[in-house]
């Protein structure tokens, strides 16, 4: 399951309360802009998301914990790859230790990414 809000972030807010009222299991929101409009729509559901810093943009209190029910992979530099994997491998873990009858996941997007089929 997607949304898309095409390159209109005003339709974000909308699109994540949507989401949020479908109760999945988890959501990964691929954008900086996507991760903070599902993060305001709920506190409850799981979010991996995929950005930039997460921890100056706000969305996280660190790298290591970002706290709240966030976590995921920051686009940082070249450096940090190891660190990213590390970091997806225990979100992974994470949500099959959690959420062992995991059925439905949805993906958000952002204005600035355009889901490929």
């Amino acid at each position: 399951m997607e949304r898309y809000a095409g390159w209109n972030s005003n339709k974000l807010p909308a699109l994540a309360a949507d989401l949020a009222r479908l109760k999945l299991d988890v959501i990964v929101a691929e954008t900086l802009a996507a991760a903070r409009a599902i993060q305001h729509a709920t506190r409850t559901i799981p979010i991996v998301f995929i950005t930039g810093d997460p921890v100056a943009s706000g969305l996280a209190q660190s790298l290591a914990r970002p706290g709240g029910n966030l976590t995921g992979v920051a686009n940082l530099s070249l450096e940090l790859y190891p660190k990213r994997v590390e970091v997806l491998k225990a979100a992974v873990q994470d949500i099959a230790e959690n959420f062992p009858n995991l059925r439905r996941l949805a993906m958000f997007f952002g204005p600035a990414v355009e889901p490929t089929p």
